[in-house]
């Protein structure tokens, strides 16, 4: 997060972006004679914060030793979400573990594990994430999803496992990190979903690969927490939004905008390492999303996606209810922003955006994400009717490596979380000194 092995990142993104560089084209709306600075704000309001989130990120980078990373109680249905930078010369393993303080047995069952492939590309590490934790949704395995089939949501809870927790005792879970070797400067991300009849205290540590995990839980040393501060346990693993207006295709363009700390709050929380203090989940990372958008109106209108805070790559999945297409009432879409040619959207831009469907009005959007690691807050989801969209085609970009590095720091009250100081920039229109002060 405050740019470290810069060096790394420059050389990194040159191999992925090489064979493209002067010759990569891509698609996009010219959102300026589209009448973006006209649309018409969409307010969302958070319905509801259910669930306990332990945000194991600060320390991000662990060095010069390792140890426990970060450490919370959890109670009923919980998430530990992780992100961290093996900042050692020596290969290392992420462990988790969990403990029964009690004097009674404490059942827990582990609905699903979710993790990434190491690497120094954040914005992979990111991207993968998101797009898992979508492809195996925690709604489908708890039999909440509307949107899965009988057979699917069978598969998804046969991969569910309940241990039990003996009294005052300690266990190790998501096993499978034992065999993940984090080298220097990689980053490694994952998540792991549980119930527990009682309270837990869980312990997330990067660790030696030789040394015994379970073993270390009661030895390892803690950690302090870095200058960003976002470790912590928290109340809002899932989040619900409603969209407080209905938007009507037939008066124009309109957008929503999400994870901006205003009407979409950043969750609250306690660092239990550091004497309960306060903590902010600036970005809601490892918060799941879910928000409707309805609609009405007589204009055949697209869904696009919008960054405000900088570079933003990951997925989500839009289940729709059709008011006209009777042969397919409902479908289901998952999009994936950033990867292959252009890696991220957004980079010292607010004007970028990628397609996500074309709608009636009438249509109901069911949106879901969780906030992509490595890439930043806040977004818009602009709703378009097809009359007003201006298109471009095959629109240069160019990649070129600066001379002197230099930070995302536009300012829209953004999240400027992990900004690996990208050098992709894509060059989509000259459209001046745009005042972001507009946009609110």
């Amino acid at each position: 997060m405050f740019f470290k092995k810069l060096g790394k990142w420059i050389t990194t993104i040159i191999a992925m972006t090489g064979t493209f560089m002067g010759g990569a084209h891509a698609k996009n709306i010219d959102l300026v004679n589209s009448g973006y600075f006209g649309f018409t704000p969409l307010p969302v309001s958070v319905v509801s914060d259910r669930y306990t989130l332990l945000l194991s990120d600060s320390p991000e980078y662990v060095g010069p030793e390792g140890g426990v990373l970060s450490a919370g109680t959890l109670k009923g249905l919980g998430r530990i979400y992780f992100y961290h930078v093996n900042d050692m010369v020596e290969d290392h393993k992420i462990a988790i573990v969990l403990e029964n303080k009690s004097g009674k047995q404490n059942t827990v069952t582990i609905h699903r594990m979710l993790k990434t492939k190491p690497t120094e590309d954040y914005f992979a590490v990111g991207r993968e994430l998101s797009k898992l934790d979508l492809e195996q949704p925690l709604s489908s395995v708890l039999g909440t999803n509307p949107y899965v089939t009988p057979k699917e949501k069978k598969k998804f809870k046969s991969k569910q496992e309940t241990i039990t927790l003996q009294p005052h005792s300690r266990q190790l879970i998501f096993k499978d990190l034992e065999k993940v070797h984090v080298k220097k400067d990689d980053l490694f991300s994952g998540l792991v979903d549980f119930t527990s009849a009682d309270e837990v205290y869980a312990r997330v540590m990067m660790l030696p690969m030789k040394v015994k995990s379970l073993g270390a839980a009661y030895t390892a040393k803690k950690l302090p927490i870095d200058e960003v501060r976002l470790r912590g346990t928290y109340t809002g693993m899932l989040r619900t939004l409603a969209v407080n207006s209905v938007y009507d295709s037939s008066l124009g363009g309109a957008y929503a905008e999400v994870a901006n700390d205003r009407e979409d709050p950043f969750i609250q929380g306690v660092d239990e390492m550091n004497h309960n203090d306060a903590v902010t989940d600036r970005g809601n990372y490892g918060v799941s999303y879910d928000m409707t958008l309805y609609t009405k109106g007589n204009e055949p209108f697209r869904l696009y996606f919008n960054p405000l805070g900088g570079a933003y790559s990951g997925s989500f999945t839009i289940n729709t209810t059709h008011s006209k297409n009777k042969n397919a009432k409902v479908t289901t879409e998952t999009y994936q922003v950033g990867g292959g040619d252009v890696p991220y959207l957004g980079h010292q831009t607010v004007l970028d955006s990628m397609q996500m469907g074309s709608y009636h009005g009438g249509d109901t959007l069911h949106i879901q994400f969780m906030p992509a690691g490595a890439s930043n807050l806040p977004v818009r989801f602009l709703l378009i009717p097809e009359a007003l969209v201006v298109d471009k085609f095959e629109i240069p970009v160019t990649y070129y490596v600066p001379e002197t590095p230099t930070v995302d720091n536009t300012d829209v009250s953004n999240v400027n979380r992990f900004k690996p100081n990208t050098i992709a920039t894509v060059d989509n229109t000259d459209v001046g000194n745009v005042n972001l002060a507009d946009l609110h």
